[in-house]
């Protein structure tokens, strides 16, 4: 009987017909993905103002530039093993105030060691957001939008790769100084994930993980 019934379910999820249900997970699963990619590659622009700022060496200047992409591949794999035991909703609103907290820390370093620390914490939960993000959007989609809504996701990461540079850009031509532009630019990284960390708290756990 019970699995005539999760039968019956998993068909119902897969011939649902779009709706706004769906587009809503592809807001709050694509904030992610855009937030995931502005915290990766923002460092990139970011690093040099440091530099300037605070003289880096070349190799604290690599060891900063590494550090997340480090964090983010053990973040996917505690993540993502944690997500099939815990279930998925609770660790999707935790990734993202872990990013929360990583951007601000970030953003108030008051050294390159405390910088480093957050920067390992930010990578962790960006780690941790992207696995959680796909698999939730391809199992909230229907059979025959599947593709399209997940293409919609991974599509707000090329956004989030744009958007880091105008920041930069806007910054540096308004006249603000590497200090102040560096911190400005790690720091919005928190804007978005804090404006999606209600919406995925009030997302429903995903049926098929329930099933």
């Amino acid at each position: 009987m019970t699995e005539v019934r999760s039968g019956d379910l998993i068909a119902a999820l897969d011939e649902a017909s779009l709706s706004r249900f769906h587009l809503r997970a592809v807001l709050v699963s694509g904030m992610g993905f855009f937030t995931d990619a502005y915290d990766l590659f923002v460092i990139g622009i970011a690093s040099t103002l440091i530099t300037n700022d605070w003289n880096l060496s070349s190799g604290r200047l690599a060891l900063l530039n590494s550090t997340m992409l480090a964090a983010a591949f053990l973040g996917a794999f505690v993540f993502g093993r944690f997500a099939d035991v815990a279930g998925r909703k609770r660790v999707y609103w935790m990734v993202a105030a872990i990013m929360i907290v990583a951007a601000v820390g970030s953003a108030l370093s008051p050294s390159f060691w405390v910088l480093i620390a957050f920067r390992v914490l930010l990578g962790f939960g960006v780690g941790g957001d992207y696995p959680v993000s796909a698999v939730l959007m391809s199992e909230y989609a229907n059979r025959k939008d599947r593709g399209k809504l997940v293409g919609m996701v991974f599509g707000t990461q090329a956004l989030g790769l744009i958007v880091g540079p105008l920041i930069a850009l806007a910054l540096l031509g308004a006249g603000a100084s590497d200090g102040v532009a560096w911190r400005v630019m790690l720091g919005l990284g928190a804007v978005p994930a804090a404006a999606v960390i209600y919406l995925r708290r009030k997302m429903t756990e995903s049926p098929r993980y329930q099933i």
